[in-house]
């Protein structure tokens, strides 16, 4: 039996940041986010051994580890991770393919984690919910790897849709209720643009957890203000008010101004580069997508000025993603 999975990549809008522990558990975080239709894709086939034997198809690799290895300082530790956690005995042949490269800030590894941890679910009739998937996912990053970074990214990959996430003790996932046009409208203004290099997420939020102890009030404001910006954006959407649309782009804006105040790692001349080209031809926010340093700019433009932004982005070396909104969170299989 062959068993095949996929789960989204996330587009972060606002409050990204607040869903890291130690802050969120303290104070509460939240953030507003979609998934989109571009996905991390596992396919699963069981061995006669005890080996499990990785493909990367964008990497053209193979990567072979014995089942209770749990030596993380290699590649692919996170497979090894999800299958300690899960305590798997078996071996697999584990083929992966992801449609966006590795460090694009759209939350890959925890899209990976979930589909892998979805496929083993199917597999082993493990029977867990979209919710104990995504715990589970968090659990093997950031305690069985302790890896540094937020929650966001595995609750969006396995529930999709377009959701404002709670976090403190739990995880609350509460739909966004819009209507059809302001979801299009929403979509139409974006621009997700590729502005090269990757970013080390881990590293990045060891810097920015720095402050929480170094710098507490800079800190503290920030985080208030990336939260207020969620909160403000999922009025906006649910207002179902069209011109109040310009509102979001400029709240984009000032939640990018907080994210840049808690390390100054987050951006470099190339991303202010782009940004700043950005805001001269008409975009009214935006923000870079991950933890920073590289990857993916999203931005919001005027309506009658996308089309500038475009080509001016890409005259500066930009690649241009086109995307959609995708309700869909983690799928699952069977080939038989």
């Amino acid at each position: 039996m062959i068993i095949r999975s996929k789960a989204p990549f996330r587009v972060s809008f606002g409050g990204g940041g607040t869903d890291m522990a130690p802050y969120c558990i303290e104070h509460g975080g939240c953030v507003i986010s979609t998934t989109i239709d571009r996905h991390v894709y596992i396919t699963l086939k069981p061995r006669t051994d005890k080996k499990v034997s990785l493909f990367s198809i964008n990497l053209n690799r193979q990567f072979i580890f014995e089942i209770g290895d749990r030596d993380y300082s290699t590649e692919f530790e996170l497979f090894k991770g999800i299958f300690n956690v899960l305590e798997v005995k078996d071996g697999f042949d584990i083929i992966f393919y992801s449609e966006l490269p590795v460090g694009s800030g759209m939350g890959g590894s925890s899209s990976l984690s979930v589909a892998l941890i979805g496929a083993l679910n199917t597999y082993y009739k493990l029977g867990l919910s979209k919710y104990e998937i995504a715990q589970k996912a968090c659990d093997i990053e950031r305690i069985e790897l302790k890896q540094k970074g937020g929650y966001q990214d595995q609750f969006a990959a396995a529930y999709g849709g377009f959701n404002f996430i709670e976090f403190t003790d739990d995880v609350n996932i509460v739909p966004v209720i819009a209507s059809e046009e302001m979801i299009n409208e929403l979509q139409f203004r974006l621009i997700l643009c590729y502005v090269g290099g990757s970013h080390f997420s881990s590293n990045i939020q060891d810097e920015v957890l720095k402050g929480y102890e170094i710098e507490k009030k800079t800190y503290m404001e920030a985080m208030q203000d990336l939260k207020n910006v969620a909160h403000s954006m999922k009025i906006i959407v649910e207002s179902n008010n069209l011109n109040r649309l310009n509102e979001f782009g400029q709240l984009l804006h000032g939640g990018w101004l907080a994210k840049k105040s808690l390390s100054n790692k987050i951006s470099n001349k190339n991303i202010e580069n782009f940004y700043i080209t950005s805001r001269k031809f008409g975009v009214l926010g935006g923000k870079l997508l991950g933890a920073g340093g590289g990857g993916h700019l999203l931005l919001f433009s005027d309506s009658s000025k996308k089309h500038i932004v475009i080509q001016e982005l890409e005259k500066i070396g930009g690649v241009i993603v086109n995307f959609h909104f995708n309700p869909k969170g983690l799928e699952v299989w069977k080939i038989i």
